[in-house]
């Protein structure tokens, strides 16, 4: 890579604040640091810089919370749009000043807390009107009427016509109902996440997500090894685990708890006054939903399959497996099979489609808790601004044993294979010019079968002994 010398290296292009007066203060030769955040499960992105000033700007710029900040950063020698970090264009909102103090010798330093400018608007404008079309169509007119984007949208067709009356709503907790109730066109995924990166808006489904590229290979690999040429290979550097942690693994009791592997649905149809009943079987419907290792295996020309994250033994003397227990219920109300009878177009047809819970309740539900508490690690990395969250990456933890088995093995089991990064932090050091990032990924299905067995809970035989004279 030509113009960069080691992995991390970073350029801050540009960095200007602009006061409610209306100047500009260069503030490149002033930041300390600079953090951004990036979340599948937030509408926006957020993030810090830390000042050092010897002018006592926010005492006569003054700083005051309404200012915007300009700001282009991105990775030594990389161009594209894509893999730079721009906010020239669209500035960035100062929220917050903080963290104030006096650091000797004429200078103070201070925090400044920085979030995108639409969620500022959001917190101003309200929608009052009815809205017709797609979910995505109306997601798209949400962004660009009401919150006046105007950042790139990367946003998944949806299968259904809708007509929605927003009653004095904020944009996003509109586009918060729309999310939860969407399908997508392509596959019928109703497992859609709204979120920003440095790219622009995302509203599109976990399938969508899991058919990207991956954009990187993350694994062990000793800092500093130089290629054929002698040369240190910073490409590999790139691609090393600095270090990782496991956050956690499936927590059974919750997921128990909250439907994960089993629901039952009641549709009640308030038109014909009658309800149907759905059941939801995690290991029974695992083929036919969209998980990370076989959709982005499909999109890559493999055509690898993957297994669930649970096992299927019997754990029961009827032999039931943990799928089998519909441990959650769900009631929902719907007026019309396929068309919503509530609602009719300027002919009085009823042409807008039903909510249709059956499609996406249960399924929405188990498979955003898998992402939330499946396989999940963080990792610390060295900065790339290529990346984002919601991209896809190939991880390979070290296997970490005193002795090992007769497969030799050189990575972990679980925790090797196709990521979806969930959380994302750029942390930015300007005085040792560092960029380095720690990452949230998280997986939900595996790339080999748990093992199984018919082996029942343990429990003695005979009656439990009663004592009821305790005084």
């Amino acid at each position: 890579m030509a113009g960069i010398f080691r992995a991390g290296q970073f350029e801050l292009r540009e960095a200007k604040l602009i006061a409610a007066s209306g100047e500009v203060v260069d503030l490149s030769y002033a930041i300390l640091g600079l953090t951004i955040f990036e979340d599948i499960n937030k509408f926006t992105i957020s993030g810090s810089v830390v000042i050092q000033d010897s002018i006592n700007l926010a005492s006569f710029f003054p700083l005051i919370g309404q200012e915007y900040l300009l700001l282009k950063v991105a990775t030594a020698s990389v161009e594209g749009d894509e893999a730079i970090i721009d906010f020239t264009k669209n500035a960035l909102n100062i929220s917050t000043v903080s963290s104030r103090y006096d650091t000797g010798g004429g200078t103070q330093a201070y925090r400044l807390t920085f979030v995108s400018r639409e969620l500022m608007v959001d917190q101003r404008v309200r929608v009052n009107q009815s809205l017709t079309g797609s979910s995505s169509d109306i997601v798209k007119s949400i962004y660009q009427n009401h919150l006046k984007t105007k950042k790139n949208l990367y946003i998944e067709p949806t299968a259904d016509v809708k007509k929605l009356v927003s009653p004095n709503q904020r944009p996003f907790d509109l586009v918060r109902h729309i999310m939860n109730n969407a399908v997508s066109k392509q596959h019928n995924d109703p497992c859609y996440l709204c979120f920003e990166t440095t790219r622009g808006y995302h509203f599109r489904s976990l399938a969508s997500m899991y058919a990207q590229p991956s954009v990187i290979e993350y694994r062990p690999f000793v800092a500093g090894t130089k290629t054929n040429k002698g040369v240190v290979n910073i490409l590999a550097d790139m691609s090393s685990i600095i270090s990782h942690s496991i956050v956690a693994t499936q927590d059974s009791v919750i997921s128990n708890r909250m439907g994960t592997y089993a629901s039952r649905l009641y549709v009640h149809d308030i038109l014909s006054k009658s309800y149907q009943k759905h059941i939801y079987n995690y290991l029974d419907n695992f083929k036919n939903e969209n998980h990370i290792e076989s959709t982005n295996s499909r999109y890559r020309g493999d055509n690898l399959e993957d297994f669930p994250i649970v096992s299927d033994v019997l754990i029961t003397d009827d032999e039931s497996r943990i799928s089998d227990f519909p441990s959650r219920t769900f009631v929902q109300p719907t007026s019309g099979s396929m068309s919503d009878n509530t609602q009719v177009d300027e002919f009085n047809q009823y042409v807008y489609t039903s909510n249709r819970p059956e499609m996406w309740v249960q399924k929405r539900n188990s498979q955003m808790h898998q992402i939330r508490q499946s396989y999940n690690v963080n990792l610390h990395v060295h900065g790339n601004t290529a990346l984002s969250a919601g991209d896809i990456i190939d991880l390979n933890i070290p296997y970490t044993a005193s002795t090992k088995t007769s497969k030799d093995e050189i990575y972990d089991n679980i925790y090797k294979g196709k990521f979806l990064v969930s959380k994302l932090r750029h942390d930015f050091s300007i005085i040792d010019n560092q960029h380095s990032m720690h990452i949230e990924a998280v997986k939900d299905s595996l790339t080999y079968k748990l093992p199984t067995s018919n082996n029942p809970e343990i429990i003695s035989e005979g009656e439990s002994l009663v004592q009821e004279e305790l005084y």
